[in-house]
């Protein structure tokens, strides 16, 4: 291939002088002559010339510059104790039999319950922020226990916090149970005081569609529900 046509592929350039090199080293002497007089020159350190090993048949450079700057020592990293510690909650729980599930879950409900129980006490007694912090206590334990939703959706219904409220009974009919009597009601009652009628005669049909048992209860909730909900 002939080099006329690709003057890349030519290499006379390194057995010639670099022009680039003589530009620097004018550059580098008429800053010098620049300066003022009685000023410390720094130290200007030895030059090596890297090309001075390349020849036609070896043309590797194999000296690597050296570099004025400090390498910044890398950091090393902190273990992450809480990825350690999730890591091993959960190889625990891969350790236990099913037996020891079962009695660890039967365990979790009683104390839920028991804080289901304290929050209705408070809501009785019209503590109605004292039973939402009791209800998510529970749900602490628990968090696929419809009751302890549908009571806490009760207590914001309470408060006027409806969007709460919806939050809480979506979450029941859309992951916990679809069929569920109370959310289809609370959240229909929901609607009517947001004036929402199309979702309030929605939540009442299916109310109805899927209990169709309780048919006696669901009337007598809409007809409560004008007074008092």
């Amino acid at each position: 291939m002939s080099t006329t046509k690709h003057s890349e592929l030519n290499e006379n350039f390194l057995r010639q002088p670099s022009k680039v090199d003589d530009i620097i080293k004018f550059l580098a002497e008429m800053a010098k002559s620049n300066k003022m007089e009685g000023t410390k020159e720094p130290e200007v350190k030895k030059e090596v010339d890297i090309s001075a090993s390349v020849t036609d048949s070896s043309f590797l450079v194999t000296q690597r510059s050296s570099s004025s700057g400090k390498r910044s020592k890398s950091t090393s990293k902190k273990p992450n104790l809480r990825a350690n510690m999730n890591q091993m909650t959960f190889m625990r729980q891969i350790d236990l039999t099913d037996e020891e599930r079962i009695k660890a879950r039967e365990e979790r409900v009683r104390v839920a319950n028991n804080f289901r129980r304290l929050g209705n006490a408070e809501y009785r007694r019209t503590n109605f922020d004292s039973a939402i912090e009791y209800y998510t206590k529970g749900l602490n334990y628990i968090n696929d226990s419809p009751v302890l939703f549908v009571n806490r959706s009760l207590c914001y219904i309470k408060k006027r916090e409806y969007k709460r409220a919806l939050i809480d009974l979506n979450h029941v009919l859309n992951n916990l149970d679809s069929c569920c009597l109370r959310a289809w009601l609370y959240k229909a009652g929901t609607l009517k005081r947001m004036n929402n009628d199309a979702g309030y005669e929605e939540c009442v049909d299916n109310a109805r569609r899927y209990n169709r048992r309780h048919l006696d209860y669901v009337e007598y909730f809409l007809d409560k529900m004008r007074s008092d909900f």
